[in-house]
């Protein structure tokens, strides 16, 4: 066991630093860099769930009627969802980054070191 006591001492001390710059530096960049692709992605997902709504409205109108009331609700109703979940997404995630940048490096340091002995285990 003391023979391999140096390797684990400088190995441990090697991922304490990354673990430390990682969060520190690449977390935050990270999560302020998912903010637009997740943005778009809800975006997206509204637009594919509009969809079908539209066709049946498209449909109705086509053959001389109006849409019904429940489609009008339902494409209401998923675009404050898309909204509420567009606020929510920027909310957690630029939180998430101040949150990362504001983590002292002990309780990193302290956190890569029992992830170790965890692991190691």
């Amino acid at each position: 066991m003391w023979p391999a006591f140096p390797h684990a001492l400088a190995t441990s001390a090697f991922v304490v630093v990354v673990a430390c710059l990682a969060v520190r530096f690449a977390l935050p960049v990270v999560l302020r860099t998912l903010v637009e692709p997740v943005r778009e992605t809800i975006s997206l997902v509204a637009a594919v769930l509009v969809l079908p709504e539209f066709w049946i409205s498209r449909t109705r109108r086509r053959d001389g009627g109006t849409p019904s009331p429940f489609a009008y609700a339902y494409g209401d109703g998923i675009a404050r969802l898309a909204c509420v979940g567009d606020r929510s997404v920027v909310l957690v995630l630029r939180s998430l980054a101040r949150a990362a940048v504001a983590v002292h490096p002990i309780v990193v340091g302290l956190l890569a070191i029992v992830w170790q002995v965890v692991t190691a285990v």
